[in-house]
């Protein structure tokens, strides 16, 4: 079936980035290592249960998990694409063909950027909701670095 008959608008790119005070080894760990995934990758207020989590974070290893918002459960699958240790993973989302490549940065000072760079995203995954769900997962990532495991 073909975006049109789901209902899909036109895909682009969707691209945001945030700082955080940990190396960039600290950050690649944390996207890399599943039991981390639990404590930021959702926004707040989405939970992901920890035996949920699949992290194979090698070219062709899995990369699952389920987020739940109260009774609701959205599994994500995909597969990693690339993995370059420190500087950034890839993967792929094969059901909606989405690719996401975040990438962390030295900024020097013990702090880094990571960025993330999603593409061939439908329209109606790539706005102002977006946004502020990563926003908020970034939040997450800065708390859980910091040594709060919430």
């Amino acid at each position: 079936m073909d975006d049109a008959a789901l209902g899909l608008g036109p895909r682009g790119d969707f691209t945001i980035s945030c700082e955080v005070d940990a190396s960039r080894e600290e950050v690649f760990a944390a996207y890399t290592d599943p039991a981390a995934i639990p404590h930021f990758w959702a926004p707040e207020g989405v939970e992901i249960p920890a035996d949920s989590v699949e992290l194979e974070p090698v070219a062709g290893g899995a990369f699952n998990m389920v987020m739940k918002l109260g009774d609701d459960e959205y599994p994500m699958t995909g597969a990693f694409a690339e993995v370059v240790a420190p500087e950034y993973v890839a993967f792929v989302e094969p059901g909606l063909d989405i690719r996401c490549v975040i990438s962390f940065d030295d900024l020097g000072d013990g702090r880094s950027r990571v960025t993330v760079l999603q593409t061939n995203v439908p329209e109606e995954l790539r706005g102002d909701n977006a946004r502020l769900g990563f926003e908020s997962s970034f939040r997450r990532l800065a708390a859980y670095l910091a040594g709060d495991p919430t």
